[in-house]
């Protein structure tokens, strides 16, 4: 139970930073234009920057193949087994079981997992190495998968943009400044990195905050979708990573780092991706409904993180 809560005190810190937002998005005191400066700052500059910084203080020479496989190949088969579920739960009016397909199948493993790691475990910046890696592979997915999921269209999918990511460029360049050892040679540039990335958890938890002053609240947790997908997002999703992990590491007796098996619980177990209302709108599927499952299970998280994180325990 002191795992419990002590997960549960970190997660409900994250979840008071939404209330800035909140606030002012109710007195109107920013507005949209404002949110999409904020996104863009978070996506192009502080969480590059946090990975980065991250990356920087890892030794590659201590790290194993294994748990990068495991990064790479986990949420591309998470994804099309979450996709199967999904197509055989949602029924309804088109628009909208798409929307909910989309947001049950793809994570807020970028805005919310790495920040959320880095202040969990900030003397194991190889975990943020992972959940990045996580990150980018289903930025993928969700630019081609999530796509198509969105738009019923093949047509839709842009290659070009599935492979210009911030994150992937972050990664890349960290791993060369790693290697090259530039933290003990150049600190400036460590420290540099490391101010601009403590942009990333304000930034993202006040954007959410935001989001969620538009919503009606009540009218949010009167419809029985919210709760499916919810238990799909929150609860299957890292049962799946789980089981996935425990079955490497007990039947076929594959070793690997508890660093690895941290991340995927937090990229699995946090939150829908926080894209999917605009994209769902790009796309003509529910914008609206979207939003309302995307914030319904970023609250709903606060508590089920933290008992994914206490069975994760038990079992490895």
């Amino acid at each position: 139970m002191n795992t419990f809560f002590a997960m549960l005190g970190i997660v409900l810190l994250f979840a008071a930073l939404l209330i800035p937002g909140y606030v002012l998005g109710k007195v109107h005191a920013i507005t949209d234009v404002a949110m999409l400066s904020f996104s863009n700052i978070l996506m192009y500059v502080a969480m590059p920057f946090l990975v980065f910084s991250k990356l920087l203080e890892i030794s590659f020479a201590k790290m194993c193949l294994t748990e990068i496989l495991i990064s790479v190949l986990l949420p591309v088969a998470l994804g099309w087994i979450l996709f199967a579920v999904c197509k055989l739960i949602f029924r309804g009016a088109e628009a909208r079981k798409r929307s909910a397909v989309f947001c049950s199948v793809f994570s807020n493993c970028g805005f919310l997992g790495i920040p959320l790691v880095a202040a969990m475990w900030p003397e194991k910046p190889e975990i943020v190495l992972y959940i990045s890696i996580f990150n980018v592979v289903s930025t993928f997915m969700l630019l081609t998968l999530g796509v198509y999921i969105l738009s019923g269209n093949k047509r839709e999918i842009s290659l070009k943009k599935t492979l210009i990511s911030p994150i992937f460029f972050a990664i890349v360049l960290g791993v060369i400044a790693s290697l090259l050892n530039v933290q003990a040679h150049f600190e400036s540039v460590h420290t540099y990195a490391r101010t601009l990335s403590q942009l990333t958890t304000p930034l993202a938890m006040i954007s959410l905050g935001y989001e969620l002053s538009k919503l009606p609240l009540l009218k949010m947790w009167m419809n029985a979708g919210v709760y499916i997908a919810s238990f799909i997002k929150l609860i299957l999703s890292p049962l799946i990573a789980i089981g996935v992990l425990a079955l490497m590491k007990y039947i076929f007796q594959l070793e690997m780092d508890f660093s690895v098996v941290l991340a995927m619980l937090v990229a699995t177990a946090v939150s829908t991706a926080a894209s999917a209302p605009s994209m769902a709108k790009k796309y003509d599927a529910d914008a609206e409904y979207a939003a309302s499952l995307t914030l319904a299970n970023t609250l709903l998280c606060i508590v089920t993180l933290p008992l994914a994180y206490t069975l994760l325990e038990a079992i490895f």
